[in-house]
């Protein structure tokens, strides 16, 4: 059995999977938002009291007693991170931690406190001999501390953290199998921010956060209806991304033609923007085979298609549970993508 908890802006998401032969099988899942007055959210005035009392109401409502649970499995966010491959000579485990500790604390943000980190050996360098290509995970203590200090209140025991972009290349990964023919691109797309993973045992791993996702969507709603933040989101699963199209009451079309540029069409700008500097840093080589879209927001009404057209490329979306046994029906499941990569973890690693 394997629970993970993924603590997001909008929503706080909770999965226990367990072992079947060498697969794995959902036993339960549940959802919640982090602020009760929904009308009024705003995720940069979410306070870490927020996701406790959620997650206290959550598990109460669930009747899940945490101090039951041996561990449960978390992410820090990718903003949150530094995660980079580097190319490394072959050494013992214990140089070679060294040598990592080392170029941790050229790629993490300073706060002042120590680094942390963690890596994964990728595998051998094709073309430099005797060396090897680690991903590397770095975080700093107090980013640490903040979310165990979330996990531990909520009233679970011991917690182990992982990296929301490795999460979701687990559950991509699971799921669909790694491309044989090219390379596999994700694009999660939350409340507050956007990330995007490229992942390919041939090439670079890459990921990237992008300050556009579903709550500047919604801004751009409830500016255009004058309406609140729940009526947005209604709008927005009515209408899709049609939602910040044009009105007959409106006059001025082309404001609005600009409005809709501005949201989604900035979004795909900046995947755009980010899988040019992936070519350009393999030295051109990148054949980009699928593009998986996952998150709260990515069944929006448009998307998919919009995507196709403007990067081309397949693109389909991200169902966590495509390969795992369920006899639970689920709404919207592309949001739980991040929590069944965590889950899968602790179950199957």
């Amino acid at each position: 059995m394997s629970i993970s908890l993924d603590i997001g802006t909008n929503e706080v998401k909770l999965i226990e999977l367990e072992r079947v032969n060498d697969d794995a099988a959902v036993i339960r899942f549940f959802s919640k938002p982090t602020m009760s007055d929904m009308d009024s959210f705003d995720p940069e005035k979410l306070e870490k009291a927020n996701w406790v009392a959620c997650i206290k109401e959550l598990l109460e409502e669930i009747k899940l007693n945490p101090k039951k649970i041996k561990t449960i499995i978390t992410a820090i966010s990718g903003k949150n991170l530094s995660i980079k491959e580097i190319t490394t000579l072959e050494m013992k485990e214990e140089e070679l931690l060294q040598s990592l500790e080392f170029e941790a604390k050229k790629h993490i943000p300073l706060d002042g406190t120590e680094a942390v980190m963690d890596y994964h050996i990728k595998g051998s360098n094709n073309s430099e001999i005797d060396k090897i290509n680690v991903i590397l995970v770095a975080t700093t203590k107090n980013i640490i501390k903040q979310f165990d200090s979330i996990v531990r209140e909520s009233g679970f025991k011991n917690s182990i953290f992982d990296a929301e972009p490795i999460a979701l290349v687990n559950c991509m990964a699971h799921n669909y199998g790694k491309s044989e023919e090219g390379i596999d691109v994700i694009l999660d797309i939350g409340s507050n921010s956007t990330t995007l993973v490229v992942s390919s045992d041939e090439n670079t791993f890459f990921t990237r956060e992008i300050d556009i996702a579903g709550f500047h969507i919604i801004k751009e709603i409830m500016k255009k209806y004058n309406t609140n933040y729940l009526d947005a989101e209604n709008i927005l699963k009515e209408n899709g991304i049609n939602a910040l199209g044009s009105t007959e009451e409106e006059e001025d079309t082309f404001s609005l033609q600009v409005a809709e540029k501005t949201i989604i069409s900035s979004l795909i700008d900046e995947v755009r923007k980010s899988l040019r500097y992936y070519v350009k840093s393999n030295n051109g080589n990148a054949n980009f085979k699928r593009l998986f879209i996952c998150g709260g927001y990515a069944q929006m009404d448009g998307l998919k298609d919009q995507l196709k057209d403007e990067l081309r490329i397949d693109v389909e979306i991200l169902n966590p549970f495509n390969k795992i046994e369920s006899d639970i029906k689920i709404d919207n499941p592309t949001k739980y993508c991040v929590a069944v990569g965590l889950a899968l973890r602790g179950l199957l690693q």
